[in-house]
């Protein structure tokens, strides 16, 4: 995995902070054991109905959709220190596109 540079200081904020969302644990332990974002999701998935004890989920796609596509918004935004247009095309999605899914999720 390559190594980035982080972000300029004084650049653009997400919610107030300029760097770019930090590794949590949970990350930090599927990075080291090698595996792949839809395993990390899989295995997200069995535990979280593990601990649905007994009780029935709700609007699973929804959730899982703002689950991964809220931070992976912040990410790119992150990564492209603010740049819209640098952002939607890292993202593959239209400039428009990420501006309305920006203002959904609050992070414009």
């Amino acid at each position: 995995m390559a190594s980035h540079p982080p972000p300029r200081s004084g650049g653009p904020a997400i919610n107030g902070d300029p760097r770019p969302p930090a590794a949590t644990p949970a990350t930090a332990a599927a990075a080291a054991r090698g595996e792949t974002i839809e395993q990390c999701i899989l295995r997200s998935l069995g535990e979280y109905f593990d601990n649905l004890d007994g009780a029935k989920p709700h609007a699973l796609h929804e959730m899982v959709l703002q689950a991964v596509e809220r931070p992976l918004l912040k990410f790119a935004i992150a990564r492209t220190n603010g740049n819209q247009s640098a952002a939607a095309e890292l993202l593959g999605i239209n400039r428009n596109t990420l501006r309305k899914k920006l203002t959904e999720y609050r992070l414009g």
